[in-house]
């Protein structure tokens, strides 16, 4: 392993251990701010960072889900939960998710995208087309009945790039970029008994600077200065920045920085047609053989 492969491979050492505790707080009465307030802190008790806030997005929702500062949410029986979770290393990343159900339903649709992840980590080594890794995806989770979430995909993985110019997608596509060893990417499938699509939804909790830009408001000026000192090109948490200016400014402060281009808006993901929506996700390492996962323990 080279040194930068050492770092990918210890965030997402870091990151396969949190969502293994993250995931057993998942629970009947448990509040999500509880759990993505412990997952956080476990990180940077590991000597990490998160790479972006955690994401619990339960049911149709399919990502782009953390907790308001303020958010009073439980989990509830009969819930399909996904949890995902990044964390960085001098900027290597390491992203991983899994879905769980609250109550035991929902089984079939969540082996669908753990079985989707295992065959496309199979098929993944130097010169394999991510197409093809989306074609391998699509057909194992039409096996199980489902439908893959066409405009949600995998990622490659750079240093402070959560999304590195390159996607791996969730369904045969016609072209794809070669896999070459010393690649990082994030495999990502998402299965769902919808119609295979996200939309927006309108609110938005996550965020992530973008460049400098003039804006009026002061409260918004010393937000765009913090999150660019803090956080660079990753994504943060509304609740991570709220300390900063008075709650009632806050929004508007954040509204201003987006319709400007300074910051771009994470909004939450819904299956287009209201259907649950499973997700599995680990990071890899390229090899000259085929792949190492990062992100298991």
């Amino acid at each position: 392993m080279t040194r930068v492969d050492e770092r990918f491979a210890l965030a997402g050492g870091i990151a396969a251990e949190v969502i293994d505790a993250a995931v057993r707080k998942v629970k009947e009465g448990a509040r999500l701010l509880d759990v993505a307030a412990f997952a956080e802190a476990l990180i940077a008790e590991k000597g990490a960072k998160p790479a972006f806030p955690i994401n619990i997005s339960i049911n149709q929702r399919a990502a782009h889900y953390t907790p308001d500062i303020d958010d009073e949410a439980c989990f509830q029986k009969g819930d399909l939960v996904k949890v995902d979770i990044g964390v960085h290393v001098d900027g290597y990343i390491g992203d991983v998710a899994r879905s769980k159900a609250v109550g035991g339903r929902h089984r079939e649709l969540i082996k669908a995208a753990e079985a989707a992840l295992e065959a496309a980590i199979e098929l993944i080594k130097p010169g394999v087309a991510t197409n093809e890794v989306g074609g391998v995806v699509e057909k194992t989770i039409h096996g199980f009945g489902f439908r893959p979430v066409s405009n949600l995909t995998g990622h490659r993985l750079t240093e402070w790039n959560l999304h590195g110019g390159v996607v791996v997608p969730n369904v045969r596509t016609m072209h794809g970029y070669r896999l070459k060893e010393g690649d990082v990417f994030a495999i990502e499938p998402f299965a769902t008994d919808g119609a295979g699509r996200v939309v927006d939804e309108p609110k938005a909790m996550i965020f992530r600077y973008l460049s400098d830009r003039p804006v009026r408001m002061r409260e918004a000026r010393l937000i765009l200065g913090f999150v660019k000192e803090n956080y660079s090109t990753l994504p943060f948490a509304e609740r991570w920045i709220a300390h900063l200016v008075p709650r009632f400014k806050l929004g508007l402060a954040l509204r201003q920085l987006v319709s400007s281009k300074a910051l771009h808006a994470y909004h939450v993901l819904k299956e287009k047609e209201n259907g649950l929506v499973s997700q599995a996700e680990h990071s890899i390492l390229v090899t000259s053989g085929g792949c190492e996962i990062l992100t298991e323990v």
